[in-house]
């Protein structure tokens, strides 16, 4: 195999079985034996040497980096560059079901048929499963997907989209948090089977990794600034091992982009403690009963903050800062967006952007620096414009109380 995994903790060098964990409150990282080389390949796979794969497959989804000129300029930006990921046919855009979940999916579906995986478990808030879905259903690879009350109705295809081996399952009761514990719960039990692993997956951290590097080929540099909606930490640990990945291998100078990360601020626990200088969250981080927000996407009750190599890890790694968006300034920065691009965009981005717009009029960053903003999805009306699409009947709807078993009973009948 090309690569081992590091505990961050520990320091030890392990080979790869498809693992999630080896040290309590520590994340594994990939090392790879040697340089990468972009292949003549699509997406994520044009870094194979990167990938903690054994070789690629043939599904693509990847990022489209491009200079934003037009909205640097309404911004007063002189360098400003986006990395798309979604749905836009003009700008030849790789992640087909809209965000760049897609981009983990890839990946991960190798990982399983490198290590002899029967099936995979996911728990999702919508764009995952709708990522997972998408492509285990073109693979053919079986997947139990869970998601709460609100977010079945994000796993959609293409009408004629093959999910023959996909059962969505719906938590009737039951939110993001719920849903993924009905899915570990599952997961104990099905001889197998494995857990998508979420934030400790290092085949989904270096898939959507793979991003900063699109984006240092494509500028010429590393970026300065790098702006993303967070909800749970996959994403901007990614980006932040592969810039460091990068800069190691000599290819280009560094330091690694500061990660500028955002959230709702209705739910905003990795801004909150942050800002309180703690490398660990606590319950007055979180809200003290359920919010509204405007963007769901970026809600999450345990995010990977306090793990070695977490997103506190990389928020001081990189002297990172954080906000909290106000709905109205999400809602303008979309509009700014759509209008200047032409292109629709999803919430996390609309998030992203306002943060952005926070960080110029605080002076957090120059109006000239190398900025990245991460629009992590989008093209999803214009995809349903051009595409007729249907949502995936779910195959069980359960409760909390009575799920793992529910779902154990009707697997052992089917």
């Amino acid at each position: 195999m090309k690569y081992k995994l590091r505990c961050l903790q520990t320091g030890d060098l392990i080979d790869d079985e498809y693992t999630l964990h080896h040290t309590d409150g520590a994340l594994l990282r990939a090392e790879f034996n040697g340089p990468m080389t972009i292949q003549p390949l699509k997406g994520v796979w044009k870094y194979l040497d990167w990938i903690p794969t054994s070789g690629s497959n043939e599904y693509v989804a990847g990022t489209t980096t491009y200079k934003a000129t037009a909205l640097g300029d309404e911004l007063g930006m002189s360098n400003l560059w986006v990395t798309f990921h979604g749905y836009w046919p003009e700008k030849g855009a790789m992640c087909p079901t809209g965000s760049f979940k897609d981009m983990e999916a890839v990946p991960t579906i190798q990982r399983l048929h490198d290590h002899g995986c029967t099936g995979l478990i996911c728990a999702s808030a919508g764009n995952t499963a709708r990522g997972f879905t998408h492509f285990c259903g073109l693979a053919d690879m079986p997947l139990i997907v869970v998601v709460g009350k609100d977010h079945a109705h994000r796993i959609w295809t293409k009408e004629g989209h093959p999910t023959d081996a996909v059962k969505v399952v719906v938590v009737e009761d039951g939110d993001y948090y719920d849903a993924k514990t009905v899915a570990k719960g599952i997961a104990k039990e099905l001889t197998g089977w494995q857990m998508e692993g979420s934030v400790h997956n290092v085949a989904r951290r270096d898939g959507i990794g793979s991003l900063i590097l699109d984006a240092a080929f494509s500028i010429g540099s590393m970026p300065e600034n790098y702006f993303q909606g967070i909800g749970g930490g996959p994403g901007p640990i990614g980006v932040h091992e592969m810039a460091e990945r990068l800069i190691a291998s000599g290819q280009f100078e560094g330091p690694a982009p500061r990660q500028h990360l955002s959230q709702n601020v209705e739910h905003s626990p990795i801004h909150n403690a942050w800002q309180a200088k703690r490398d660990r969250l606590i319950a007055d981080d979180f809200p003290p009963h359920d919010v509204e927000v405007y963007s769901d996407y970026l809600m999450n009750k345990g995010p990977a903050y306090a793990q070695v190599g977490g997103v506190h890890d990389i928020l001081k790694g990189s002297n990172g800062q954080t906000y909290a968006v106000e709905r109205s300034d999400a809602v303008a920065a979309r509009t700014l967006f759509e209008s200047i691009e032409g292109i629709d965009i999803m919430t996390p981005g609309a998030v992203a952007l306002a943060s952005l717009q926070q960080a110029l009029a605080s002076e957090e960053i120059k109006h000239d620096a190398v900025t990245v903003l991460n629009i992590s999805g989008g093209g999803v009306e214009r995809l349903k414009r051009d595409h007729a699409t249907t949502v995936v009947e779910p195959w069980l709807r359960v409760t909390k109380e009575n799920g793992v078993a529910m779902i154990l009973e009707s697997i052992e009948q089917d």
